[in-house]
């Protein structure tokens, strides 16, 4: 796959990052963290996976601020937002399917368009 531009990656990663970041938050804190808790459990998830989620979330949404972290962290953020999609279509909520495709979509741009790091000796 052919490379993005860094202005374009560092873009893409710094509105994922506020994104992730403000989204793995209300899984903590707030009315929403309860919601957040009742959905995943209607979903059929255990109790508490909510928290996994959103641990995951603010730490590889702050990672992508990290060139040397960019691509695990992308990696990471492409598989939830694939488990978000298959759990909204499995449950039949369309309509809730658009924001993972539309995020899903940037980390894969960003994982297949960031080199891996390099070890230097």
């Amino acid at each position: 796959m052919r490379r993005i531009s860094s202005k374009v990656a560092w873009s893409i990663s710094i509105l994922m990052a506020l994104l992730f970041a403000a989204e793995g938050l209300s899984k903590f804190w707030g009315p929403s963290a309860v919601q957040w808790g009742n959905r995943f459990s209607n979903w059929g998830y255990p109790v508490g996976s909510s928290y996994i989620v959103g641990a995951v979330e603010i730490i590889s949404g702050l990672a992508l601020l990290l060139p040397s972290s960019r691509k695990p962290a992308a990696g990471s953020l492409m598989f939830v937002m694939m488990g978000a999609l298959c759990t909204h279509l499995i449950h039949g909520e369309l309509l809730r399917i658009i924001l993972p495709l539309i995020l899903g979509a940037f980390a894969f741009l960003l994982f297949f368009s960031t080199p891996a790091t390099e070890h230097r000796r």
